[in-house]
């Protein structure tokens, strides 16, 4: 073993026991020039070693939260680790190389899922991934930003010019929630129908509020729309599908005498809710408001016509 490997070694150890180290300290203990101790700094860094001078301790040492021991990862965490690595696959190059830089950070052994894991599902496209990048950049500065945008409703591009509030995911899709200029209200975009994006400077001042608090009322995907109560009763038989998760915020539930299941949700609008009915259809009823009784009767008539012939 070489003496200056036995001396980076010397500096490693000492560089993560995080006391104060000087060149001239690092020069006495190896018994080298100051000169010598320069060139041994600049070569942990360039091996990758996080070394800097900090002028408040007038020393050098590691990064902070950079350590150069092996962190104790319960099987547990490990497991948890590698779900999130997975998951994130398919998002993207940046998503998943950062993913890997934690991984080296944290000196945790390369491993895969186990095969009694299986996490199904086709990762982002390229495009959608970039569009997360530059808008995540877009908030964090809070800049403008420009796109070439294809709504689901209509198959005419516009271009819009848009204050990015928020990103969230719902139903498989991403979103953006934020400001739209040609339409001078707040929408949501789905960032599959953005054909092209890009950052402008421009700025906008942020809005003082929590995206949780506006998303409380959502149903889906749907944010916008008036407040309104919403009473269904379903079928016994399928209480347990229902009764496995929470499906909003507001959810209230009662069991009445002839076993069917009542729940009552207060959401902005009815768009969002109309769409998560159909998949409970014929076992489910809407009792109020009318309005959305109607137009699920409507719907079911359209139905029935085309099955009848």
């Amino acid at each position: 073993m070489s003496y200056k490997f036995d001396s980076l070694m010397q500096i490693l150890n000492q560089l993560d026991g995080n006391k104060k180290i000087t060149v001239e300290s690092l020069g006495e203990d190896l018994g080298v020039s100051e000169r010598t101790i320069y060139r041994y700094l600049k070569a942990l860094q360039v091996g990758g070693f996080p070394v800097i001078f900090n002028k408040i301790r007038g020393g050098y040492g590691f990064m902070e939260g950079y350590s150069l021991k092996q962190p104790d990862l319960s099987p547990e965490e490990t497991l948890a680790l590698n779900i999130s690595k997975k998951m994130i696959k398919g998002m993207g190059s940046g998503w998943e190389e950062s993913m890997d830089r934690i991984g080296k950070k944290l000196l945790v052994k390369k491993t895969d899922l186990p095969r009694h894991i299986v996490l199904s599902g086709k990762g982002l496209a390229a495009e959608i991934s970039g569009h997360i990048g530059l808008i995540h950049k877009a908030i964090m500065n809070f800049q403008r930003i420009k796109m070439t945008y294809r709504p689901l409703s209509s198959d005419q591009k516009t271009k819009r010019k848009v204050d990015p509030y928020y990103l969230f995911f719902e139903e498989d899709f991403w979103y953006l929630r934020g400001y739209c200029h040609l339409r001078e209200e707040s929408r949501t975009f789905a960032l599959d129908r953005i054909i092209s994006l890009k950052i402008v400077e421009e700025y906008f001042i942020p809005r003082n509020f929590a995206p949780e608090e506006e998303l409380s009322g959502a149903f889906g995907t749907v944010v916008d729309g008036e407040p309104m109560e919403v009473v269904l009763r379903f079928d016994a038989e399928i209480k347990p599908y229902l009764l496995r998760k929470k499906w909003h915020q507001s959810q209230r539930e009662r069991e009445l005498r002839d076993g069917r299941l009542e729940l009552r949700f207060r959401v902005n609008g009815l768009e969002g809710i109309t769409r998560w009915l159909y998949r409970w259809l014929p076992h489910v009823e809407v009792v109020s408001p009318r309005k959305l009784r109607n137009s699920i009767r409507i719907d079911l008539e359209m139905a029935l016509k085309k099955y009848s012939s």
